[in-house]
């Protein structure tokens, strides 16, 4: 159903408030033509997550996740372990 607005002194108009904090993807085919979508969207840099593969190796690390629970680790014996490693690669630097 077609409605007319007016574009307030702000450049703004108001879609009503049932769509009030919805995500709307707003298209702009030509100058003055708007279509706007309701919709879900995905930030660029979580777009990844929903590749294929991407997916499918975190589905299984979740899988793999709810099954086996955290060790715990003694951080003073991994602290010694991480700077006997690194002091021994520095030696042959």
């Amino acid at each position: 159903m077609a409605q007319i607005k007016t574009i307030g002194n702000n450049g703004q108009i108001s879609l009503g408030k049932e769509f009030a904090g919805q995500n709307v993807l707003i298209d702009n085919s030509e100058y003055g033509v708007w279509t706007i979508k309701i919709g879900t969207f995905i930030p660029h840099n979580e777009q990844w997550l929903l590749e294929k593969d991407n997916a499918t190796k975190l589905d299984e690390a979740l899988d793999w996740a709810s099954k086996n629970q955290p060790a715990s680790t003694d951080l003073t014996e991994l602290e010694n372990s991480l700077s006997s490693h690194f002091n021994s690669n520095n030696d042959n630097a």
